[in-house]
């Protein structure tokens, strides 16, 4: 019976299993037979190469060692689904969800980069397909060509010392935190050559993504709710997890049998106060009073063996914050900003309010609106691609959709500064005249600054450094 979901494995170029590499590399046929074990689990294997069947002379090799192996190898531009793994080298299939619809029936995918095509890197039309698996591939050649020696104990790099390729085109990991996709072999200046995701590997990964604590009931507050994702990549069994409450002391435990989907397939679960919504999962405190306190509260989830797994703390002020950037499009984002400190800026006077301008400051930030200037973030994720793992590789390097996937990370975090912030802009713009609101990215280790012109007359842009 095949895995609910298949392997994959990027190779930063396709010369390595072609004949070519076969026959610079005495390690290539280890590499192709350690492959194949490693996505059938060591027993007699279906593989399908994705390429025009006048050209499987090409693939003569690997045909040849997979055969030799006890394996099958069949060649044509049909994507089986009775296989399992199919081969593809450069020339990618239009379909990606055809793609991920066979990777969860079982099926595993070899991805080798084409560096046959002089005009742009072809390899990055695979990343519509990796996004959901925190692979991609560069944009551009990596100019690493010859023999490359192999530092990974890996199993499919057993007995492997070298393998050979001509020009590759880099492998990014974006989700360097998430054990499933891994970066296994990396050039002497950093350049990934070889990438896997392996589902068993995938790390749990549920948390707490809001309570709602502003009641229209009154009396019993009964469509109050907590919510809690999976944000991981694997569906996850939290049967016997509980929520705890701060304020109220109350506990709620799920049942057996509780399967919170993977959130790409809309896995979120709302434990409400005492109302059943079954599109929500239909889980109810079943309590005839307010669980979660409306001025401040914490809420905790602990697993099934009492691990604490995530905590909420919210006040009625961050509840109107986290209300306000959801209404923006943003709904992880965290926002500091004191009453105290909107109402003292609003004073400044001008035609820009707190919401408008802290709506510009985010779209800014993500490429969405205002001036594009040398330092903006979206200009820093275009400049060190590789470096900060762009989780899209357009051809025509247009980032700003790598800006907004880092603007919805929950540790992502946006301030509006004030007199007393310890990082100020370093090109003197005054609070007086601006709002400015700092933005830090930890994945990144930059620090950014959105300016606002609070007469509306002046352009928003925004900058910022490195951090030490």
């Amino acid at each position: 019976m095949k895995k609910k979901l298949g392997k994959i494995l990027l190779a930063n170029d396709a010369s390595t299993l072609s004949n070519l590499g076969f026959e610079k590399s005495p390690d290539a046929a280890i590499f192709a037979k350690n492959i194949a074990n490693w996505f059938t689990g060591g027993r007699p294997g279906k593989f399908h190469s994705y390429l025009d069947p006048d050209l499987a002379e090409s693939e003569s090799a690997i045909a040849e060692t997979m055969t030799k192996a006890g394996h099958t190898w069949t060649v044509g531009y049909d994507l089986p689904e009775d296989v399992d793994a199919i081969f593809i080298n450069g020339e990618t299939p239009n379909d990606d969800d055809q793609l991920r619809d066979l990777l969860r029936a079982g099926v595993s995918f070899y991805l080798g980069a084409d560096t046959e095509n002089e005009g742009y890197a072809s390899a990055c039309e695979y990343n519509w397909f990796l996004l959901d698996f925190g692979l991609q591939f560069h944009q551009h050649y990596n100019d690493i060509s010859g023999n490359q020696p192999i530092n990974s104990d890996h199993p499919i790099f057993a007995g492997v010392k070298s393998l050979y390729q001509r020009n590759g085109i880099s492998v990014i990991d974006f989700q360097p935190d998430e054990e499933a996709n891994q970066i296994l072999v990396k050039s002497p200046n950093g350049e990934g050559l070889y990438g896997i995701f392996d589902l068993s590997k995938a790390t749990p990964k549920v948390r707490i993504s809001m309570i709602f604590s502003g009641s229209s009931v009154e009396s019993t507050e009964a469509d109050e709710y907590i919510a809690i994702v999976n944000d991981g990549l694997v569906n996850i069994d939290i049967s016997g997890w509980k929520i705890q409450s701060r304020s109220r002391n109350q506990e709620f435990c799920f049942p057996a049998g509780t399967v919170l989907k993977k959130k790409a397939n809309c896995g979120e679960f709302r434990v409400y106060t005492n109302e059943v919504h079954p599109e929500s999962g239909g889980f109810s405190f079943g309590s005839k009073r307010s669980v979660w306190n409306n001025s401040s509260d914490e809420g905790w989830l602990y697993d099934a063996q009492g691990n604490l797994m995530s905590s909420y703390v919210y006040t009625e002020h961050s509840q109107k914050l986290l209300a306000l950037t959801k209404s923006f499009g943003y709904d992880h984002l965290l926002v500091e900003a004191d009453p105290e400190a909107i109402e003292a800026q609003e004073a400044f006077g001008g035609k820009v309010t707190f919401v408008d301008a802290l709506h510009e400051a985010c779209d800014n930030f993500s490429g969405f609106a205002g001036d594009g200037r040398e330092g903006s973030l979206t200009d820093v994720i275009g400049d060190n691609a590789a470096a900060v793992g762009v989780p899209y590789g357009y051809f025509n390097e247009d980032h700003d959709p790598s800006s907004y996937h880092y603007m919805q990370k929950p540790t992502t975090k946006i301030t509006l500064c004030t007199p007393q912030t310890p990082m100020l802009p370093t090109e003197g713009e005054s609070i007086e005249d601006n709002w400015i609101f700092m933005l830090q990215i930890p994945e990144l280790n930059t620090v950014h600054w959105a300016i606002i012109d609070r007469s509306g007359e002046e352009e928003v842009y925004n900058y910022g450094c490195k951090l030490s």
